[in-house]
């Protein structure tokens, strides 16, 4: 079971204390009611209880008279993940299990939920990059520890990530690695914990998994180390687990505005005529979510970037799908990305909110 509901199951015409006493002796902060074969009816909460008693209603007011007669529900067998990202997606903190007969079987609780999801997937951050683009900034740290915000951008893309569970991470590091392994130490102060891959030669963003010290138990993620964004990483999960996929690509949109009149021609005739068109593509997004089994793929100790380990792959007809990213998301890969990086993300660089702008173009 997820959680022990027996202590708030009630009935209709029980009274409104019932409901309190279940809600304050349970620790879910609900009363789920059901009729006499256990057939979802309805919901009850604090703040219902609340309303209730602010129109006039006493402690004897039968439930039925205000509970949530119409409450979301999820079908009895369905997966963990997938439960939790629909309760995070809804904003809501509970949601009843039920059966083909309408019979409540479980109950989804959003904290119980996140509690049991942390530690279950590993997250690799490629951390090794010479930040190139970035000089003079990286000549004398490692790009994941520049300021964004007023932050390390490790620092962010961190919280960020033990804020949805994510807490058993592994760095790649190689320029100036380190500064990170100073810097972060075992992660405990992130409520993280940490290991490394300490790279002695470029590797690319696929060739430094072949360094692990051991194989992933579960589907686990990649991501490069110069990314923020809010993406539900859970949602991103269980859509992988949707598509039976073996590696799945976060992707995002980019457009792109052509600053001149397109002529379409054919055979020398113009057949057409477009006005400055907006061009869009599906870029890679620096994140990825695979399956254990991808790794024997990748060669051992030599370069391999992540767009010849996705050609092997397709190559080799293996299930992969792209995950679209509608979050906020920017690449923090050139100098006029980090400055727009510091104006729109300074007020949530704790991973408090999310930026005031959209994908970036």
């Amino acid at each position: 079971m997820y959680v022990d509901i027996e202590k708030v199951l009630l009935l209709p015409d029980q009274p409104m204390r019932a409901a309190i006493e279940a809600i304050d002796t349970s620790g879910l902060k609900i009363a789920i009611i059901i009729d006499d074969s256990r057939r979802l009816l309805g919901l009850v909460t604090d703040g219902d209880i609340r309303r209730s008693l602010l129109q006039g209603h006493g402690l004897e007011t039968p439930i039925r008279e205000f509970m949530q007669a119409k409450p979301r529900t999820a079908n009895w067998g369905s997966d963990k993940q997938v439960l939790l990202s629909r309760l995070r997606h809804e904003q809501i903190l509970h949601m009843p299990i039920v059966d083909d007969e309408g019979r409540v079987r479980d109950l989804a609780y959003l904290p119980m939920l996140e509690q049991q999801s942390s530690h279950l997937n590993e997250v690799v951050i490629m951390a090794g990059g010479l930040g190139t683009r970035l000089r003079p900034l990286t000549e004398k740290v490692p790009k994941p520890l520049i300021s964004v915000g007023g932050r390390p951008l490790i620092d962010t893309i961190v919280d960020r990530l033990v804020a949805q569970g994510l807490s058993n991470i592994t760095l790649c590091v190689n320029y100036l690695g380190h500064m990170l392994e100073e810097h972060l130490g075992d992660g405990s102060r992130y409520g993280a914990r940490f290991t490394y891959v300490r790279e002695n030669k470029r590797m690319g963003t696929a060739g430094a998994l072949s360094l692990l010290d051991k194989r992933p138990e579960t589907s686990f993620f990649v991501m490069n180390g110069d990314i923020l964004t809010s993406v539900d990483l859970m949602a991103m999960r269980s859509f992988h687990q949707e598509n039976n996929s073996l590696a799945t690509m976060a992707v995002n949109n980019f457009s792109y505005e052509v600053p001149f009149g397109v002529v379409d021609v054919r055979d020398r005739r113009i057949t057409g005529l477009s006005e400055k068109p907006q061009c869009n593509f599906l870029v890679n997004a620096g994140i990825y979510l695979f399956e254990p089994e991808v790794l024997d793929h990748v060669p051992s100790d030599e370069f391999f970037d992540m767009n010849s380990f996705f050609d092997r792959l397709i190559d080799l007809d293996k299930p992969i799908v792209a995950f679209p990213v509608r979050e906020h998301w920017l690449d923090i890969g050139r100098p006029d990305d980090l400055e727009r990086a510091n104006n729109t993300f300074s007020a949530v660089a704790g991973g408090k909110g999310s930026p005031d702008t959209g994908s970036t173009t």
